[in-house]
């Protein structure tokens, strides 16, 4: 599958998908039932370089709370102020790496992840500019660095395994790629992006 038609199934293809059953159970033992989710949303920014387009990802810093030194997509906790999920993504991508995007470069969404640490995140795909500036705030991001879309969203690079936890076993995913293990949320993302693609 060439690039340009990849683009174009992950913008027209309707979402049929959802996360696999695995994690949801994972989320239920973690959490109390009626647990009420905080809102969150992150971006999936998509820049085209002479390779073919790439995706760009961050290494969170390393002294935070959640998901310290994680691979992971910008973004993070609504805000009332935001109104919307959408400004959450774009305001916390432009304050944690100095990306500028606009509401008018989204492409689409993927279904809201629910996660161990008591958010729900909304995730939104966008392209960037080729040109984009990086201001990297140290209090939230370790580093940036860009993923070929081709090589992220391709099933036989992303690994699954089962893993035991609190007495019962689930499916976690993984993608390794150079000296960078993406698991976790953003792995369940990249997923579910590639079953959409691929199915």
């Amino acid at each position: 599958m060439n690039e340009n038609h990849l683009l174009n199934k992950l913008v027209l293809t309707p979402l049929i998908q959802d996360y696999n059953a695995s994690h949801r159970a994972r989320i239920s033992q973690h959490l109390p039932p009626n647990y009420q989710f905080k809102q969150a949303a992150v971006l999936i920014p998509l820049v085209k370089r002479p390779q073919g387009w790439q995706v760009i990802l961050t290494q969170r810093a390393r002294h935070l709370k959640h998901h310290p030194g994680q691979i992971a997509f910008p973004g993070g906790r609504f805000e009332p102020e935001d109104g919307d999920l959408m400004t959450t993504a774009l305001r916390e991508t432009k304050e944690e790496t100095g990306i500028d995007c606009t509401k008018g470069q989204i492409l689409g969404r993927l279904p809201a992840l629910e996660t161990v640490s008591g958010y729900r995140v909304t995730p939104f795909f966008s392209t960037v500019m080729e040109n984009y500036q990086v201001k990297i705030d140290p209090n939230e991001v370790a580093e940036i660095f860009e993923v070929p879309i081709k090589f992220l969203l391709n099933p036989v690079n992303i690994k699954s395994q089962k893993s035991l936890i609190k007495g019962e076993y689930h499916t976690i995913y993984a993608i390794p790629f150079s000296h960078y293990s993406i698991w976790g949320a953003t792995a369940q993302m990249i997923k579910l992006l590639s079953d959409q693609i691929w199915d």
